[in-house]
């Protein structure tokens, strides 16, 4: 039997103990060639606080002045509050999010930052990766597993930040919005189609990765509830679901939806004990 993470202070949460140890056990049996990984980045390999997301990145860069700061910041606040509204239809949910996105993606392009600009603004952001993420990572490469990241976010801050950390490897795939640039590598917009956290289901219907890479056991992480969705397009038989939930008041909701629950702020500690699990290795196992 394996030994599941332990839930000593309630900060982590099953959604039904004896189903994630049954799925656990499938995992591992399958062994690793049987296996890949899918995750969320902004606030799941990303810390909530102090953070940031991709777009804040740019959004929040002082050296773009106060009038773009105090015109992001508005667009950011009018539409925030439906994006975690879950009451709301989800099809309004969805039209703020793209009003939200091209609202800002035009503020960026406004600003004529060149695409050298990217790693400058993301050394001034509080943007980090989750302590545990970069073991994470390596853990994977480690093994060669699929590494799939599935984000709503900027692709190029996004690559910045594993290449700063050192854990870009071969065996990441990254599928997030691309910038444009000009033939001066002025950024001047996104590459089609648009991805937020409404659209990633439809995103992920058309890309080949998910035609490419076929691996029964998936291993989601996220935190969302629309992150689920990063899963329908993967064919798999099973799937263990973990998500980063902040707010006491979405605990009920995302139990009822995710295998595993980490509540707060948390490292990437419960998920790498997970993964040492499925690929056979221990904790003490050197790092290459």
């Amino acid at each position: 039997m394996s030994n599941l993470p332990e839930a000593e202070d309630s900060t982590v949460i099953f959604r039904d103990e004896s189903v994630f140890s049954q799925k656990l056990q499938k995992f591992i049996k399958s062994g690793i060639s049987n296996f890949q990984i899918v995750a969320d980045f902004d606030y799941t390999m990303t810390s909530w606080a102090p953070s940031g997301t991709c777009f804040s990145v740019i959004r929040m860069y002082s050296g773009f002045g106060e009038e773009f700061l105090s015109k992001t910041e508005a667009i950011k606040n009018k539409h925030l509050p439906i994006h975690l509204d879950f009451s709301l239809p989800e099809e309004v949910r969805k039209e703020s999010d793209y009003q939200w996105f091209t609202k800002t993606i035009k503020c960026f392009a406004d600003a004529k930052f060149p695409k050298t600009l990217i790693p400058v603004m993301l050394e001034a952001s509080q943007c980090r990766l989750r302590a545990g993420v970069v073991e994470f990572l390596k853990l994977a490469h480690r093994h060669n597993i699929p590494v799939l990241i599935f984000s709503g976010g900027i692709k190029d801050v996004i690559d910045a930040l594993l290449e700063r950390e050192g854990c870009y490897f071969d065996n990441i795939s990254i599928i997030s919005n691309r910038l444009k640039y000009d033939d001066k590598e002025v950024m001047v917009g996104v590459e089609e189609p648009f991805i937020t956290a409404s659209t990633k289901l439809e995103v992920a219907r058309e890309d080949n990765y998910f035609k490419n890479v076929i691996r029964n056991n998936v291993l989601l992480l996220g935190d969302m509830l629309s992150d689920l969705k990063m899963a329908s397009c993967v064919k798999h038989t099973d799937l263990l679901s973990v998500a980063f939930c902040y707010h006491e008041k979405d605990r009920e909701q995302y139990r009822e939806n995710f295998d595993m629950l980490l509540m707060g702020n948390p490292g990437f500690d419960r998920v790498n004990e997970l993964l040492r699990q499925i690929v056979g290795e221990r904790p003490d196992k050197t790092e290459l």
